[in-house]
């Protein structure tokens, strides 16, 4: 805290640092959901505690910590009331505090909290000086926040000497033995299992059911979602909202509208999932076996599942996403955009890698997404990517495209990731032409067998004249590829240049040959 704000009235950040990091750094599933389960509620909690414990505590009427959109904000209308929160999510909070002084007592309990029940939890934070308008002082507030996350480091709390026992997952001090299951825990695993508890019966990883992939290994799928544009649309709402009181009614409702948005697309979307599977003819009463959100707050949702699932989740997912909007600017709906993220992973996978992975696609969908020619109104629209992983370990997303995915000849085998919107849909990268172009593979895969796909996607390795000239005689033979599938290669605007036909074949045993009754639809 700057020492001039101590005594001036101040708006103030709290920001959970590396989310990801805390709920898969333990290859433990149970620990996991647990950890998952524990970011819903902690910083909530550690708020509450926070006010009650400072020098001196506050009374109850002392501060508001009510979220309502529409209830008054006594902070405005009475000089006793000492701290107003103004939102609080999953992992991200922001209030404002009559002085810099009580602001700081608050951030660092909140940090003490979250070492004590959390763990192993960062928390970054900022704060600004109170002007008359929210939209500026937000504005501030996140170039200060993230000036202060650049030069942070993350660290865990030691808790214990070089030479004490440690816990094999994670390498952590040993804190206590699990009574159920009979291993050595640390403290981190502790409390992550504690909180599992809480769910009731969990569905452990080896119940979840798997494909078979080309290589006759059996796979499951990862998926990680994530919203674009949030920070994008509440500053341009705030902007004509710059009054506190009005600015602090508009945010709560654009945070509420989003919640109650994701609630109903993920309602409508495990319904029709499971009617999709019904429709495949898959008699398991039981769909937890097949499918299991992770963690599911704000706009951030962690799955994992049979890997024949992740592409129907995605497209029954995204068509409910479609019309979905947060807020409205000059009169203008501002849409709701997505971007999403696969990895295919064999039985053997380590847990926290397959997650890592998947978060990578992610972020490469959005690092596509957010391209000037790809934005939508200077918006960053729908994109998914996607990986399979051959190793049980990690290996960093654009080093394993480098090494695996270049030819000899300068051809990136992989042209993911696709875009979803409508405004794509004539691109060799819209996710529509790769469906239309795995649909077509199926059939020659009835014809041919898999076996031979297999080869038309190792001959992409040839030089582009040779697998040309293949695919001319087989069209001399009476079979027409480039009809069916379109060219085979893509050369953008770099003049790089794509296999087309290559990411379909890839993974081509995890997307189902038939649609099944409760499918949301096709996209660009």
């Amino acid at each position: 805290m700057d020492s001039q704000l101590m005594d001036k009235e101040v708006l103030c950040i709290l920001d959970t640092r590396q989310i990801q990091r805390f709920m898969f750094r333990s290859n433990s599933y149970v620990d996991t959901l647990g950890g998952s389960d524990l970011l819903n509620h902690v910083l909530e909690d550690g708020i509450l505690s926070a006010l009650q414990s400072v020098d001196p505590p506050l009374k109850e009427d002392e501060y508001d910590l009510s979220l309502d959109p529409d209830a008054p904000i006594p902070y405005f209308e009475n000089e006793k009331v000492l701290f107003q929160i103004i939102i609080c999510t999953a992992g991200n909070a922001m209030f404002v505090a009559r002085t810099g002084r009580l602001a700081q007592q608050i951030i660092r309990k909140v940090s003490r909290y979250y070492i004590d029940h959390a763990y192993s939890l960062n928390m970054a934070a900022a704060a600004v000086e109170k002007t008359g308008n929210l939209g500026y002082d937000i504005s501030e507030l996140y170039r200060k926040l993230n000036n202060a996350k650049t030069s942070a480091v993350i660290s865990d709390p030691l808790g214990a000497l070089p030479v004490v026992l440690r816990e094999k997952r994670t390498g952590l001090p040993v804190y206590d033995r699990d009574k159920e299951r009979g291993d050595y825990i640390s403290r981190a695993s502790f409390i992550r299992r504690q909180e599992a508890q809480k769910r009731g019966k969990v569905i452990s990883l080896n119940e979840l059911r798997t494909t078979k992939g080309a290589n006759g290994k059996n796979y499951r799928a990862v998926l990680h979602v994530d919203g674009n544009n949030i920070g994008i649309t509440i500053g341009r709402v705030l902007q004509q909202t710059p009054d506190y009181q009005k600015g602090i009614h508009t945010r709560r409702r654009i945070n509420g509208n989003l919640q109650r948005l994701y609630e109903g697309i993920m309602k409508r979307t495990l319904a029709q999932l499971q009617e999709y599977y019904e429709g495949l003819g898959r008699s398991d009463p039981d769909f937890a076996h097949e499918f299991q959100i992770i963690h599911n707050s704000g706009d951030d949702i962690n799955c994992m599942c049979n890997a024949d699932l992740a592409f129907p989740f995605l497209d029954i997912f995204f068509a409910n996403l479609e019309g979905g909007c947060i807020g409205e600017v000059d009169g203008r709906r501002i849409p709701l955009y997505c971007c999403g993220g696969i990895s295919f992973v064999t039985e053997e996978s380590d847990f926290h890698t397959a997650f890592k992975m998947a978060e990578e696609c992610c972020e490469s969908a959005k690092k596509t997404s957010k391209l000037e020619k790809n934005l939508r109104d200077g918006l960053a629209g729908n994109w998914i990517d996607f990986q399979i992983c051959e190793s049980p370990y990690h290996q960093e997303l654009d080093m394993l495209r480098l090494k695996s995915y270049v030819t000899d000849t300068n051809v990136n085998l992989a042209l993911r990731p696709y875009c979803l919107d409508e405004v794509a849909k004539d691109e060799e990268y819209a996710y529509g032409r790769f469906r239309e172009r795995a649909l077509a593979l199926h059939s020659l895969k009835r014809k041919y067998g898999m076996r031979w796909l297999n080869h038309l996607a190792e001959n992409y390795s040839l030089e582009r004249i040779v697998y040309l000239s293949q695919i001319y005689r087989l069209k001399e033979k009476g079979l027409n590829l480039e009809k069916l599938l379109g060219a085979p290669y893509y050369k953008d605007e770099n003049k790089d240049i794509f296999a087309t036909w290559f990411d379909a074949l890839e993974v081509l045993p995890f997307i189902p040959e038939h649609t099944g009754s409760g499918e949301g639809g096709s996209h660009g």
